[in-house]
């Protein structure tokens, strides 16, 4: 899904610190802008052991629904089944302007028509990944890949040219 094509379920809240946004939607427009924009999130778990970070791909879908694959065995992969959240920071390389996305929220294994719906979301955002994994033994559940939904109940925007220095607005979802 392109940015402009993003449906408009969410709301803006207004800024963390600093200035407040013009417009409500502007802040929602750079968040569906950013997750277009970039092809990867860290994704953040904790479990006894403590914190744990991981960049993982993703695809996403308004929802928004932030589609990734993993393996069974991968720390983040074991505390998110455990615990049932995660947190990401989505952001580009470029340090100026300081632009990002940070969310938590739930995190779900996939199966059946739901993990075909996010494969399928999955190699149309990367299609250099058909055939580097076997989607077939994915969906039967062989092997160790799964993919995951991580469906954010919390997200702020950061964006520096869109709302100044060190200002972020947290966007809510609605429905």
């Amino acid at each position: 899904m392109r940015a402009d094509q993003a449906a408009e379920p969410i709301s803006v809240a207004g800024p963390s610190r600093g200035m407040s946004v013009a417009d409500p939607r502007r802040a929602a427009e750079v968040f569906w802008r950013l997750l277009e924009e970039n092809r990867i999130m860290t994704l953040a778990t904790a479990s006894g052991e403590g914190p744990w970070a991981a960049p993982v791909l993703y695809a996403w879908e308004a929802g928004p629904v932030l589609y990734f694959m993993s393996r069974l065995g991968t720390r983040h992969v074991q505390d998110a089944l455990v615990t049932g959240r995660a947190a990401a920071a989505i952001h580009p390389n470029e340090t100026r302007p300081l632009r990002g996305i940070q969310l938590a929220g739930s995190v779900e294994r996939l199966r059946g028509e739901r993990a075909r719906h996010a494969i399928d979301l999955y190699l149309d955002r990367f299609p250099a990944a058909r055939g580097r994994f076997p989607v077939e033994d994915v969906l039967a559940e062989r092997g160790d890949i799964r993919f995951f939904a991580l469906r954010p109940d919390r997200a702020f925007v950061l964006s520096e040219a869109d709302f100044g220095w060190g200002v972020r607005e947290e966007v809510r979802f609605d429905g």
